[in-house]
């Protein structure tokens, strides 16, 4: 699909409650239509040949087009044509479009009818992706700079906050019907130390008795389901207690679960029943009959002794009303794995968040569990004191290969010391943040000065406006032989050139991290250049998170990174920068004259001799 434009909901769009009439009169040239027949969009050139890969072979020159109000005609528009707006039209309708996907995406989830949990919590409120609002801000921005889209511009900008409010009202609707923290936790911790018990031995034994066959639908594509009669039990009881259920009805609850799961189920291994029998086989018809009574006896007990000890085990945690911020990499938990922390997602979030990696899936959706392929970030949140020592403990608990998720900081205070915190913390797991660097003088400090003449010195380049030479210069740059060190601001359009060349090469950039003003750490950052302007340039750290601006004054060389993802495991996104040693000065005094040919040589004699 070729579209630059996307296609505007027609569902969602109605969700928003909003007329605007300009962008119902954003008209566009069209060819064909006839009847139920596509439309296409004629060339932009009308030298292009017909078979182009930059038109439709379908399209018809521009003399036979006809114009068409763009909102009734999108749907029947060719998906191989590209419907280009001039820029203004073109930012209204990416809003309008954005802001009727998200309303469509709001009613689905609020006509939901499954069970509230922490994850579903967790992934329903990640779908307000970070930097959302700036960008929506962005396109009515560059809307209103057509006086005849200023007015629906402002329509749909009301709209845009009356539809996050509504967003947040359902995300306090849906925390309120989720499982209490306290009691989750307690059970959990019960679920955990349960897990070598004989009490869940035995419920393994019954699984293995009836195969592991169980009564759950298989999906296409997906594994064949098995039971795992002791998961089931646990599962069951850990929600009916943390939810406020008592210690008999969440018995009962387990008991129906897995009366429902064995139902029918016929014994395929009958060494793995219990000894002695509890009845005779002499008073059945046959031993498969013998065997299947004495299961039916069997796994009642087996679940009620399960529940018994979970009682046993489980205490809820106490409340603490106290916080403390605490750094989550991998934001947000919407991830299958996430489940057992997912309730952090309602913590308030400090800060702004940073890059961290990108989460991929499996080939289908039925394999990955719900969970989706994009980036991920780290965060940092004000979670309660209890929890945090919690999850530190069990952090510690875990071998050294693990990957440490979360870093524990201070107290929460309530002033302006904790965002400064939690910058601060943030800067552990991706040292640039956004607006490092704005509203500073435009004048490189010293020790960027001197990075840049030791990097030049050593491998550094110009560029020039030679279309030859910029070639050459940018396969040096992708290939990490050479680096570009800022120059003067003549360098600027021959590095904008170079913006398309070097879009698939993955690059390094050198920059001092810090705040405005007192920067003080060096860091290389990896990822994709996206733009270059006079302020500065415009990165993708990984080539896969939102772009982020770095000023000049702050950058000191960029290079290539062929290597960066090519290991066994995820690639971090930045390293430590090791600065460079400043190159030696020049001796003193006159530089002595090179005399060329200069060396031994022999004189022949006048008789020819050497």
């Amino acid at each position: 699909m070729n579209r630059s434009v996307p296609e505007i909901s027609a569902r969602g769009f109605a969700g928003l409650g909003v007329v605007l009439p300009a962008l119902a009169e954003i008209r566009i040239a069209l060819t064909g239509g006839r009847g139920t027949a596509k439309f296409h969009v004629p060339p932009p050139d009308p030298g292009l040949r017909r078979y182009h890969p930059g038109t439709c072979q379908h399209s018809k020159p521009a003399d036979q087009a006809a114009t068409y109000a763009l909102l009734e005609v999108f749907g029947r528009v060719c998906k191989k044509c590209a419907v280009v707006l001039p820029s203004a039209p073109d930012a209204l309708w990416r809003a309008a479009a954005f802001a009727a996907r998200r309303r469509e995406v709001l009613d689905r989830a609020e006509a939901d009818r499954e069970p509230r949990t922490w994850l579903g919590y967790a992934r329903n409120a990640a779908r307000h992706e970070p930097g959302d609002d700036e960008q929506v801000a962005q396109w009515l921005q560059q809307a209103r700079t057509d006086a005849a889209l200023v007015d629906d511009a402002d329509t749909l900008a009301d709209a845009w906050r009356q539809l996050n409010a509504a967003h947040r009202a359902f995300l306090d609707a849906y925390a309120a019907d989720c499982p209490e923290v306290e009691a989750y936790n307690g059970a959990r911790d019960a679920v955990r130390r349960s897990a070598g018990s004989e009490q869940r031995r035995v419920l393994d034994e019954v699984s293995a008795a009836v195969g592991k066959v169980s009564r759950t639908r298989e999906r296409m594509y997906g594994p064949p389901p098995e039971l795992d009669a002791g998961a089931l039990v646990c599962g069951v009881w850990l929600a009916a207690r943390s939810r406020g259920h008592s210690a008999r009805r969440a018995a009962d609850l387990a008991r129906d679960a897995a009366g429902a799961e064995l139902a029918g189920a016929r014994v395929v291994d009958v060494t793995r029943l219990p000894v002695p029998p509890r009845t005779a086989g002499s008073t059945h018809k046959s031993p498969a009959a013998w065997a299947d009574r004495e299961l039916a006896l069997w796994w009642p007990d087996a679940v009620t002794d399960m529940c018994t000890l979970l009682e046993e085990d489980f205490e809820a945690e106490s409340a603490d009303t106290a916080n403390r911020l605490l750094l989550v990499r991998d934001w947000p938990l919407t991830g299958t794995r996430d489940a057992p922390v997912a309730y952090l997602a309602a913590s308030p979030v400090l800060g702004p968040v940073v890059p961290h990696g990108y989460r991929e899936v499996g080939d289908y959706v039925s394999w990955s569990g719900g969970d989706t392929a994009g980036p991920s970030f780290s965060a940092v949140v004000a979670a309660p004191a209890h929890l945090v020592a919690k999850l530190e403990k069990e952090q510690a608990a875990q071998p050294s290969y693990h990957e440490r998720r979360f870093t524990v900081g201070g107290p929460v205070t309530g002033g302006a010391a904790d965002l400064e915190a939690a910058e601060e913390l943030l800067r552990a797991a991706f040292p640039l943040l956004p607006g490092d660097g704005v509203g500073e003088p435009p004048v490189p400090s010293a020790a960027v000065t001197e990075q840049r003449e030791a990097r030049h010195a050593a491998r550094g380049q110009r560029l020039a406006g030679e279309e030859e030479r910029l070639y050459r210069l940018a396969d040096s740059l992708g290939g990490g032989y050479a680096c570009w060190v800022p120059g003067g601001p003549e360098e600027l359009e021959p590095l904008e050139r170079l913006v398309s060349w070097l879009r698939w090469s993955t690059l390094r950039v050198d920059v001092l991290c810090g705040p405005t003003g007192t920067a003080d750490r060096w860091a290389s950052v990896f990822g994709m250049l996206e733009s270059v302007t006079t302020a500065g340039l415009g990165f993708s750290p990984g080539g896969r998170h939102r772009t982020l601006h770095i000023p000049w004054h702050r950058i000191v060389a960029l290079t290539g990174a062929p290597r960066f993802d090519r290991g066994h495991r995820a690639p971090d996104l930045w390293q430590p920068y090791e600065p460079v040693d400043a190159p030696p000065p020049p001796p003193a005094g006159p530089r002595p004259a090179l005399i060329r040919g200069a060396g031994l040589r022999a004189i022949p004699t006048p008789d020819g001799a050497a």
